[in-house]
């Protein structure tokens, strides 16, 4: 688990950058540390472009902004607003679907052609983007949630009611609690697994296990 908290990558190594950010006593090493390299904001930066470039969960995040930028270069130089109304535009217009647009001929009463053209390209890629990007936040807000819920269920001590029943109506047949059947207990407590998929899982497994020794071998299963 320490190694998976400090490596969420998987990359099969702890960066010292992230080391850093998350562990709460790196105060109290770093003064005592000589071998330590202090890296410049420049190089800081290139590593965190070169990790957004090259890691899948931190692309889309890269391919918005350089998208809203897109937008906001174009307000400037097309439309010669200032940065404010161009980042005010680059975003309302995709959060609102195209209601933000640029004024219209006063003759005429219609958008030019070519910012009309602009706008209808770059809200019919940028909305789907946007919702795409907004996703991905939201995933990963709720992943955390979920994850932080996990923990303070599997921490939360058993009642009597709940040892009771998994000494009796789970996965073992003596009155102990076996590890499987705390992990279906906990599996129970998360809403993750209902009784009535157990008792159908429990069936299954008496299926196979021809000769009731509550104790499966790959080999007692019939070839296909």
């Amino acid at each position: 688990r320490v190694c998976n908290f400090y490596d969420p990558h998987v990359e099969g190594c702890i960066r010292y950058d992230y080391f850093a950010e998350r562990f709460e006593g790196i105060n109290r090493i770093i003064p005592q540390s000589r071998f330590v390299h202090r890296e410049s904001v420049a190089t800081r930066t290139w590593y965190a472009l070169s990790s957004m470039l090259t890691d899948e969960s931190n692309r889309i995040y890269l391919i918005f902004v350089l998208w809203v930028a897109m937008g906001v270069i174009w307000g400037i130089r097309s439309q010669h607003w200032d940065p404010i109304t161009a980042t005010h535009f680059s975003i309302s217009a995709l959060a609102t679907g195209g209601l933000t647009a640029p004024p219209v001929d006063k003759a005429t009463g219609i958008l030019p052609t070519g910012p009309a053209l602009f706008c209808g390209f770059y809200c019919l890629f940028g909305i789907p983007l946007m919702a795409l990007t907004m996703a991905t936040i939201a995933r990963v807000l709720v992943e955390r949630y979920i994850v932080d819920e996990e923990l303070a269920a599997i921490t939360r001590p058993l009642t009597p009611t709940e040892c009771k029943f998994a000494s009796k109506s789970l996965c073992s047949t003596d009155s102990a609690i076996h590890l499987s059947d705390y992990i279906v207990l906990q599996l129970m407590r998360q809403g993750k697994l209902s009784v009535e998929s157990f008792e159908f899982m429990k069936r299954q497994y008496q299926i196979m296990d021809q000769r009731r020794f509550w104790l499966w071998k790959v080999a007692d299963q019939d070839p296909i």
